[in-house]
């Protein structure tokens, strides 16, 4: 029996300025259709506002053999393919090996504009572009978008979350593209939750996260658990429903604030900031802390708060603090070389020897970490002042960019938040287009923007949703004609 196998794949766009919708976790109904008996597709869309093209392809050549519209809704979508041609009626694609190719195009105004957020009912005013609600005590703290299209966690968006009161969930909330709850539900059931001491005994804070950078389906969380106080740093795959405390016995991390996990020649490293001028740097042997931590920052301005601590894509380290504890100087970001960061030692670093030192705005507290757009943009997060005129989301420049010494103005701002939006523990990532996400803790909501610029990105769909199609089964014997003789 002649065999068929279809690859699916999904190309989805976004401009000079990118943005602008694209889809993910894309999903078929049966893993080996007959030939002509067609499948359903679906695919998350992670803004509304543009139109999708279904195509199947020839895997050889790339040749078309098959185009037909599908829905660009926000949120799922779902088409019905007959195995056709035109998805009409017309003649069955011939056996062969395909692929399914998903365009979304669409065009926005030039500049950034929100497109959809959700909020808590208990906490926050909705405001007109509401999409939909969140379980009042969400308290998020930073977040992740893994941008791998060929792993499950493609798209999703990925928050921290903790909270010393109920309804408590301590772990990580998966929510789709769309911002809305992967479980459909109210988020208390949700994933890699702390497998420790029971919710209602204790609670854990889960303050910063990160991907795993062997395979982005899996997460690091940092942060620490009460009565006592305990470190806590999980590691597990993005919606396992507990997460593996992966700590081992180390006690110097009780005061964690952020994570970062990268690879550093043949060795594994985490990087947790935490406490007053503190950031530790850890081997990791499997998914467990070994070895003792080392502390590698020794600042002149030994106030300073640990909020972040990011790896670019080079190598490079970000350090992320708000104003120290006395209120005698601002919000800042300091980074180090993926070199000097290989090679630090206990208190090697400081702002000296830091290749960027960006100071925020005067009044500016709460300095939230950074985030990086795909053309490697590097924004810091403003969370905290004394009136709301400085909290946003502010571009510091091109990672490339050596040496970056500046202290901020709200003109280097690109999206400001509204003052009772943000003062305490958010974070912002960028999507694989573009769009920008931000989560704050104090409002429990995420809102979600766009730059804007026409849609122009290729994306390839996992590899897991390859399929099968097998040849049609002979017709039935009452259907073969056959007579009976003596």
């Amino acid at each position: 029996m002649k065999k068929l196998l279809l690859t699916m794949f999904i190309v989805a766009m976004a401009g000079a300025g990118f943005a602008i919708p694209f889809a993910s976790q894309i999903r078929v109904s049966d893993t080996a259709p007959p030939e002509g008996a067609g499948m359903t597709i679906t695919y998350y869309i992670n803004e509304a506002g543009g139109t999708a093209t279904i195509d199947i392809i020839k895997v050889s050549d790339l040749s078309g053999v098959a185009s037909f519209p599908g829905t660009a809704t926000l949120g799922l979508n779902t088409v019905v393919w007959d195995g056709t041609v035109d998805n009409a009626g017309g003649a069955d694609v011939p056996v062969g090996n395909y692929r399914v190719k998903i365009t979304v195009a669409a065009t926005k105004s030039v500049g950034w504009a929100e497109v959809a957020s959700n909020s808590s009912v208990g906490n926050y005013a909705t405001p007109a572009t509401t999409y939909q609600t969140l379980w009042d005590g969400f308290s998020s703290m930073e977040m992740v978008i893994p941008n791998n299209p060929d792993k499950d966690s493609f798209g999703y968006i990925l928050a921290s979350t903790g909270a010393s009161v109920v309804p408590r969930i301590h772990g990580h909330v998966v929510f789709n593209p769309d911002l809305s709850l992967t479980n459909g539900g109210d988020g208390q059931d949700l994933w890699m939750e702390y497998p420790g001491t029971p919710l209602d005994v204790d609670y854990t804070l889960c303050w910063g996260n990160c991907s795993d950078p062997d395979d982005a389906d899996y997460m690091w969380v940092a942060g620490q658990s009460f009565a006592p106080q305990t470190s806590v740093v999980m590691y597990g795959k993005y919606n396992d429903e507990i997460a593996t405390e992966a700590t081992n016995g180390i006690t110097v991390l009780d005061g964690a604030r952020d994570i970062a996990v990268c690879n550093e020649s043949s060795t594994k490293y985490a990087y947790v900031a935490q406490g007053t001028n503190v950031l530790f740097k850890v081997t990791i042997s499997g998914n467990l802390l070994t070895g003792t931590p080392v502390d590698i920052l020794e600042c002149t301005n030994i106030g300073r708060y640990s909020k972040g601590v990011d790896v670019d894509s080079d190598g490079n380290l970000y350090y992320s603090s708000r104003r120290d504890n006395s209120g005698g100087t601002n919000g800042a970001i300091y980074r180090w070389s993926a070199a000097t960061a290989q090679a630090a030692t206990a208190g090697s670093l400081n702002e000296a020897n830091s290749d960027w030192d960006i100071q925020f705005p005067v009044g500016t507290l709460n300095v939230e970490g950074v985030a990086f757009d795909p053309s490697g943009n590097v924004y810091g997060i403003a969370a905290g002042d004394s009136d709301g005129s400085i909290r946003g989301i502010y571009l510091l420049g091109n990672k490339s960019l050596t040496p970056n010494k500046k202290t901020l103005t709200t003109g280097d701002r690109i999206i400001a938040f509204p003052y009772n939006w943000s003062s305490y523990g958010c974070s912002a990532q960028f999507d694989y287009a573009g769009n920008l996400i931000a989560v704050n803790r104090t409002n429990e909501e995420i809102r979600a923007y766009t730059p804007g610029g026409t849609s122009n990105v290729p994306i390839t769909a996992p590899a897991s949703q390859n399929f099968e199609v097998a040849a049609p089964p002979p017709p039935p014997l009452a259907a073969r004609n056959w007579e009976l003789f003596e």
